[in-house]
């Protein structure tokens, strides 16, 4: 068990020294926390290993693989650090005997101990915190040894060596595991979309080692989610599992599509594994403006041939080894790419409002939805508003985008306004700045609108 290893540990009959290991200490804050919060829950970690070697001085144990896990327990307990904030799963049950205000244990009737379950929230909790159920748990907690028996020094390190040949999950193919509701999606463009697969643009290298999954899961958060987005590619992953939606996925297969109809051998210097994200992103934008793909593909010649010079470069992506990834620096690169896009075609400033609202409802309700679509949404939304209350905040043009997604949904949907807006505006006097999720609430009050009113109309016959 975890103290009697201990125990040993402190005591040198397993030696953690050994010239071959590497050094204790190696793993991060989440990776300690992760160790100790698995050990609580009593859930399975790798078995540790031992080699023993006859000596003229006695029998020595080292241990060639789990002098990590061994530290980080020792430290645990000992209270060199407490439980992070950001572990997964942070509220634990477990079951306890029942006692009354003065500490007796209870028992019911027939003279049996009552049980009760407790739950236990982990997040700061040093093993000094921890309910003695727990410590107890920590304690007894069993860890498998492998021992090797009469090792030579050959053979101690050609174990060491043998224990740590396979490589671990990078970050790229970590983050995947975060997605447990989006990880079919993200597998479905990164394994077969042509344009990672066909073109010779990515390295084989890059193809196995999760980079491409990494690419679709920062395109996804770039083109949807810029305002949230995270650093760490673990982060991302976390935030899509949660945020994102399939046809979000579906729309960047559908523009990779696109790209690669009008792709060039030329191109490929552009598209690194870096800076694809932004690139496919700067596409999606360029998609809610009134121009073909093939200008888009002259943008990209124009770019390569020179169209912006160094001095024009916003610095962190050009030149540098790797690109930065903290989000002003992911907003200032899209933001100078697109304002040279727009240059490139002549794209006037107030053209841009009615290609952002185009977009945000192609985001947020069809991809299919036209700039015809977008006027008639609009006529549409004129005339609703002629019934409401013209002094409503609601009215107020920064709750436009959202209104306007609404009445594209209700013509998706077949659904008639006119009852509806008059009742809404009747019980909200405020909106959303984030739009998205002010549709989202709107479109939510509309489907239970409908649903109550087709249980007050009286059944057919």
């Amino acid at each position: 068990m975890n103290s009697a290893i201990q125990n040993m540990f402190m005591r040198g009959q397993l030696r953690k020294d050994h010239p071959l290991q590497r050094k204790p200490d190696q793993w991060d804050k989440q990776e300690k926390d992760g160790l100790i919060v698995t050990v609580l829950k009593g859930e399975d970690i790798d078995s540790i290993k031992v080699c023993e070697q006859l000596t003229e001085k006695g029998v020595v144990l080292w241990v060639i693989d789990g002098i990590q896990r061994l530290t980080v327990l020792n430290s645990y307990q000992n209270g060199t650090f407490k439980l992070g904030k950001s572990i997964e799963c942070p509220i634990f049950q477990y079951q306890r005997v029942r006692t009354d205000c003065k500490g007796k244990i209870l028992k019911d009737g027939q003279d049996n101990y009552v049980y009760e379950i407790v739950e236990i929230d982990l997040r700061g909790k040093g093993y000094e915190d921890l309910p003695v159920e727990l410590k107890e748990k920590f304690d007894n907690y069993k860890i498998d040894v492998v021992k090797h028996l009469d090792c030579s020094e050959d053979e101690i390190g050609y174990h060491i060596r043998r224990y740590n040949r396979q490589r671990s999950m990078n970050a790229s193919q970590y983050a995947v595991t975060y997605m447990d509701n989006m990880a079919g999606a993200v597998k479905q463009i990164s394994l077969n979309h042509r344009f990672f697969r066909e073109y010779d643009i990515y390295t084989e290298r890059e193809i196995s080692n999760g980079t491409i999954e990494r690419i679709v899961i920062e395109s996804v958060m770039c083109m949807y989610h810029l305002d949230h987005w995270q650093k760490q590619s673990r982060r991302i992953g976390a935030y899509l599992n949660e945020f994102s939606r399939k046809e979000e996925f579906e729309r960047l297969s559908d523009n990779l599509d696109r790209l690669g109809d009008i792709y060039k051998e030329e191109f490929r210097p552009i598209f690194t594994s870096g800076e694809s994200y932004i690139w496919f992103t700067l596409f999606d934008r360029f998609t809610a403006l009134p121009f073909s793909d093939k200008d888009f593909a002259d943008f990209l010649a124009a770019y390569q041939g020179g169209l912006c010079s160094a001095g024009q470069e916003t610095g962190q992506f050009n030149g540098a080894k790797k690109p930065m990834k903290d989000k002003a620096a992911v907003a200032k690169r899209l933001r100078f790419l697109e304002t040279r896009m727009h240059e490139f075609l002549h794209i006037k400033k107030e053209d841009l409002k009615e290609q952002d609202l185009l977009r945000f409802i192609q985001v947020n309700v069809n991809r299919a939805v036209t700039r015809e679509d977008l006027e008639q949404y609009e006529e549409v939304l004129e005339d609703l508003t002629m019934k409401v209350d013209h002094a409503s905040r609601l009215l107020d043009r920064r709750n436009r985008p959202s209104m306007t997604a609404l009445v594209a949904y209700s013509f998706d949907a077949d659904i008639d306004l006119d009852d509806w807006i008059i009742d809404y505006f009747g019980r909200n006097h405020s909106f959303l700045l984030d739009q998205r999720e002010n549709f989202i609430r709107m479109r939510e009050d509309l489907d239970c609108f409908e649903k109550r009113k087709a249980r007050r109309q009286p059944a057919a016959g």
